[in-house]
């Protein structure tokens, strides 16, 4: 059966950000602006506020986007109870759990496959513990091996190769 007035799809920024607004209103975390990104390959990320910025990749299936939404909620929440630096700990996994993201990491996408089989054209070694490090971008400022330099142990990183 048509419709005689076809009703359009919600907009995928709409549609999170509603979602997001009822899960801040049910559990008492502050608001949040979401953004859905074409430049993100997969996942999403939390610049706390408040307001809090929310960016969700748009090369992901809507129930990939709503389940990293709620991963991102779940930041926002423990933000509120514990501040910014639980990261993924306990709290941060009971408050995911609670809000229904699924644990594990961020969908793969065809797009981030295809970013991955380019390959990274930097490698740098730890002048420390000999650890390699692959990018696809070179760093910039200071290059050190973050667990020598708190280990105290020298953590300069030495360019290896560059490839085109």
């Amino acid at each position: 059966m048509e419709l005689l007035f076809p009703v359009p799809d919600a907009d995928p920024r709409q549609r999170l950000q509603l979602l997001y607004d009822r899960l801040a209103a049910r559990f008492g975390f502050d608001p949040a602006a979401v953004r859905v990104s074409t430049r993100k390959l997969t996942g999403g990320e939390i610049v706390y506020g408040p307001p809090h910025r929310i960016t969700i990749s748009a090369r992901m299936s809507p129930a990939d986007q709503e389940d990293t939404l709620r991963h991102e909620a779940a930041h926002a929440w423990a933000w509120r109870l514990a501040g910014p630096r639980e990261g993924h700990g306990r709290l941060f996994r009971r408050l995911s759990r609670a809000l229904g993201a699924p644990a594990g990491a961020a969908p793969e996408t065809r797009a981030l496959r295809e970013f991955r089989d380019r390959g990274a054209r930097h490698a740098y070694r730890c002048e420390g513990c000999g650890r390699e490090y692959r990018r696809f971008r070179p760093f910039r400022g200071t290059r050190e091996c973050i667990a020598c330099w708190r280990a105290g142990r020298p953590a300069r990183l030495k360019k290896l190769r560059i490839q085109s």
